[in-house]
């Protein structure tokens, strides 16, 4: 069955995509399962991947979505092609098995790979997913501030403390990784090596942990150590409003109940990752345009409301954008860029609840905690009850606050 398709986040020009499969059966499954999206998406139905490069030379596609295993032009050496002819398209798998090879080979010019067979409805919400991030993008793109980010601010404390491990010599990396996730901008920094075509990877890594183990002590102790890949940061002279030993602290506390929510629902692995650099767009501006968050910042306490509404208020460039965007840029797996833009919910909330939804969750129940505990808090999020009574998950609430308080407890420990 396919839900009605939600309102286009960004209303204009229809969105063109793109499948492409010999399976004539499947395209017209796809056909009939997507009828309800013609109002937002104009749609072509092709079957070999030669077809679908003289589509896109005639009409560029916003995504393309291709099986891998087909006659001639194989689904890789598409997705290739089109990542030179058509860049800015986002470029999706849609296969069932297929050599490793081939795999890997799609792995470098997709930004999705989805496993056959697949509803319908999670196909869809794929797709709008990454149109709305490429609008996103498009927006971004015109503020300068995310692409003069090449490196973010480390709290001092933790860069000593990430110095003095790798200093040592003894140090495994289980004892590395365990600093590196409690500092947003070593975290973000180390996920965007490990998924650069640089160090070999195909398939993307979102566990900080994982990103650690593949990039290797050695290749750490070098760009901690040797270079300004991961540094020091001073906030000199002081931000007003803003302190960066918080934003940390608030961090950890919204990935450690993300990670709790999406075990507790299914709701996807990259929750940790996703909590953890939700607010590194904040990040960007502290290091980018500190007058500009000084503004911001002073704005928001002095309406007593939280700085997203200050900025949608000013219908300008978000925090969550501008780190999304950043995130993207880096090469960090989709899930966690989508849950970075949509974790103060509104049009990025779709059903079923996913990683988006974790993040946004957690965040509002680690504000409220916060703003009930901590002086001179802004006043959190409101919750988006009618999303979670959609869900079927509105009678979960008061145990997720409970596990909230035991894990933010754990995070100040």
């Amino acid at each position: 069955m396919v839900s009605a398709p939600v309102t286009d986040m960004h209303a204009g020009e229809p969105k063109h995509i793109v499948f492409v499969d010999d399976d004539r059966y499947l395209l017209d499954g796809l056909r009939d399962g997507l009828r309800p999206h013609r109002r937002t998406w104009t749609m072509r139905f092709l079957s070999s991947g030669e077809e679908a490069l003289e589509s896109i030379d005639d009409e560029p596609a916003d995504v393309v979505i291709s099986d891998l295993r087909m006659p001639g032009m194989d689904g890789a050496a598409l997705l290739e092609s089109v990542r030179d002819r058509c860049p800015s398209a986002v470029r999706i798998v849609l296969s069932g098995h297929a050599e490793i090879k081939m795999v890997a080979r799609a792995a470098g010019a997709a930004h999705r790979l989805i496993a056959k067979p697949c509803e319908t409805d999670e196909l869809a919400r794929v797709i709008e997913r990454s149109c709305a991030l490429q609008d996103m993008a498009t927006r971004v793109e015109r503020d300068r501030r995310p692409i003069g980010a090449s490196a973010l601010p480390s709290v001092p404390r933790l860069y000593a403390q990430l110095t003095e491990v790798l200093s040592s010599g003894s140090a495994g990396a289980c004892d590395v990784a365990r600093i590196v996730e409690t500092d947003i901008a070593m975290a973000a920094k180390v996920l965007q090596l490990a998924n650069s075509a640089y160090f070999g990877r195909r398939c993307p890594i979102a566990k900080v942990s994982d990103a650690v183990a593949y990039l290797g002590l050695e290749t750490l102790r070098t760009l901690v150590l040797h270079t300004e890949a991961v540094s020091e940061f001073q906030v000199d002279p002081p931000i007003p409003g803003f302190q960066l030993e918080t934003l940390h602290e608030h961090s950890t506390r919204v990935a450690r109940v993300a990670s709790a929510l999406a075990a507790d629902t299914g709701a996807g692995e990259h929750a940790f990752a996703a909590g953890l650099l939700h607010d590194v767009g904040l990040l960007v501006l502290a290091s980018q345009d500190r007058e500009g968050l000084a503004k911001l910042l002073a704005v928001a306490h002095e309406q007593a409301c939280p700085v997203h509404r200050v900025e949608h208020e000013r219908q300008s460039v978000t925090h969550a954008e501008i780190g999304a965007h950043l995130l993207a840029l880096w090469g960090l797996p989709h899930t966690v860029t989508e849950a970075v833009a949509g974790h103060h919910g509104g049009d990025w909330l779709k059903l079923p609840f996913d990683a988006v939804a974790t993040t946004y969750v957690a965040n509002v129940l680690v504000e409220e905690l916060e703003a009930e505990l901590l002086p001179g808090v802004p006043p959190p999020s409101d919750l988006d009850l009618d999303y979670l009574a959609q869900a079927g998950l509105t009678t979960q609430l008061p145990r997720w606050r409970e596990l909230a308080t035991r894990h933010c407890f754990q995070a100040a420990a």
